[in-house]
């Protein structure tokens, strides 16, 4: 796992924000046979300061702040308020993708003195938590064997 990776994940236990709240691990569903491509659109960025981090997971093990289930992240720049990533030979069958803004670049989200995020954050299918990142049922959609699908997730 590179650097950025260890990075992202760090950072996304930091979104959480309930350590009594998580669910039990997760088992990996059986995943249809096929891969398919997901283009992310990201919006809602304040600035084009620092860059866009992503994590691509596959299934509920690792969501969204471990290693299991992960199966792809990205640093992307930010421009016009938006920053897109392309993700190729996704296995068919459900995922979920979190995204935050490293405004400053220092690879880790920031929060406040409380661990609330002081950087803007995002999650698929506009899923949100009460106190913490939402499930990655709630994140979740589902990629058909062969099919390109495009997706969009707001930062806020």
């Amino acid at each position: 796992m590179s650097n950025n990776q260890r990075r992202l994940v760090f950072v996304l236990a930091v979104v959480t924000l309930s350590a009594c709240a998580s669910a039990p691990p997760q088992a990996p569903a059986s995943r249809p046979p096929g891969t398919g491509r997901v283009e992310l659109t990201m919006t809602g960025f304040k600035s084009e300061e620092g860059q866009a981090m992503v994590a691509f997971y596959l299934d509920g093990r690792g969501w969204p702040d471990g290693e299991d289930g992960l199966f792809a992240s990205a640093v992307v720049p930010i421009s016009g308020g938006s920053a897109i990533a392309t993700f190729e030979d996704v296995p068919a069958g459900p995922f979920a993708v979190s995204v935050y803004h490293d405004e400053n670049g220092d690879g880790k989200m920031d929060t406040n003195m409380v661990g609330i995020p002081s950087e803007d954050y995002g999650f698929s299918a506009d899923a949100s938590g009460v106190f913490g990142a939402p499930s990655f049922e709630e994140a979740s959609l589902e990629l058909e064997a062969g099919a390109s699908m495009q997706i969009t997730v707001r930062v806020h």
